[in-house]
């Protein structure tokens, strides 16, 4: 009898945990079995529902130097600059994204145009996916870690876009970009999304990380949102920059300062000359010239790139492209330099000539 009983209590543990197996299997398989429709009605929600999002015809964010538009018609502008002073522009449309650097206007292609186009439809749907309709696919939940994540799945140009959604609150996680670059072959990017906060009854993120394979990543912090700013009709399809005016003579260039700043005995000077400006005064590398700040003369060089740091030392005074964006930058390594750096402002008036004794 009592060996009947422990085999009775044996089953009744062995149905019962049976039974807690199938009934958390059969809940994640309900949950997985949300369609697409729903997963986004809910992601819709967590941002606000969607009364409070179709309030927002226009709203900007700013990240460092760098502030978003996002139009509600799916448009998206870039700009770069600080204290009114604007280098560079970049335009989100739904078939082209041109960009403005420096007075240099090219037109984005291939998986950048992708790239960008895809943020454009992501961000002016306030970080959710309404605008993505029918391109998106349910993949089902997939697990992080301890987490499980709703991911969806879409195509958008050269890329294939994946969706990470938080399963509990269905705020967007993770966004991947997957595709193949011909100067990059494999491209992968990363967009990690970092708590949300309220701002006018709708929530976005306070932060995303982006992150490519190879490279450092870069935290994108979010301040200044802006819901409905005034806009000039005309804002998203205008590229005009604010960066100074430059003239080009023979053997010279008039210029304004864009930024300046002295560290570690070096005062650096972005000026809003390009390679066309370079060239245009027939400059070429190696040259001696003279640059003028006011009454105050120095002679630097124009060197093809920022030399090794290794053979850097007092007294050394250049001028190189900028690897990071269109235009020239200085660089003055000395102590004595701290009484000019005080001197400089933005749009101060700069002019380059070359040297009497070359």
């Amino acid at each position: 009898m009592e060996e009947v009983g422990m085999i009775k209590h044996r089953g009744f543990f062995f149905f019962t945990a049976l039974l807690l197996v199938f009934s958390a299997s059969a809940y994640a398989n309900g949950q997985s079995d949300l369609s697409v429709k729903e997963i986004v009605a809910r992601n819709i929600e967590a941002a606000g529902g969607p009364k409070n999002l179709s309030n927002i015809k226009n709203y900007s964010f700013r990240s460092g130097p760098t502030t978003y538009y996002m139009s509600k018609k799916g448009m998206m502008k870039q700009t770069e600059g600080r204290n009114d002073i604007i280098t560079e522009v970049i335009l989100v449309e739904k078939n082209k994204v041109r960009k403005n650097c420096f007075n240099k206007v090219t037109e984005i292609s291939g998986i950048q145009r992708s790239t960008y186009q895809c943020l454009a439809q992501l961000q002016s749907g306030v970080f959710t996916l309404q605008n993505f309709g029918k391109q998106l696919e349910s993949k089902g939940l997939k697990k992080f870690g301890p987490q499980n994540l709703y991911w969806v799945t879409a195509q958008v140009g050269d890329l294939t876009v994946d969706f990470y959604l938080d399963s509990k609150y269905f705020t967007l996680k993770r966004l991947v970009f997957k595709g193949f670059d011909e100067d990059q072959n494999l491209y992968e990017i990363n967009h990690d999304f970092g708590p949300y906060e309220e701002f006018n009854g709708v929530r976005i993120p306070s932060t995303w990380f982006r992150s490519q394979v190879g490279t450092r990543g870069r935290t994108v912090e979010i301040a200044d949102v802006k819901i409905n700013p005034p806009l000039a009709k005309n804002f998203f399809s205008d590229l005009t920059i604010n960066a100074g005016e430059v003239e080009i003579g023979k053997g010279s260039l008039k210029g304004n300062v864009i930024q300046s700043s002295f560290r570690r005995n070096m005062l650096t000077i972005a000026t809003n000359w390009t390679d066309e400006c370079i060239q245009g005064a027939g400059f070429k590398a190696k040259d001696k010239l003279v640059l003028q700040l006011g009454e105050t003369e120095i002679e630097i060089e124009l060197l093809e790139s920022f030399p090794p740091r290794s053979s850097l030392s007092p007294g050394a005074k250049f001028i190189v492209p900028n690897p990071r964006s269109e235009n020239y930058v200085i660089y003055l390594i000395s102590p004595e330099f701290k009484d000019l750096a005080e001197q400089l402002e933005p749009l101060l008036l700069i002019r380059l000539i070359k040297s009497q004794s070359e």
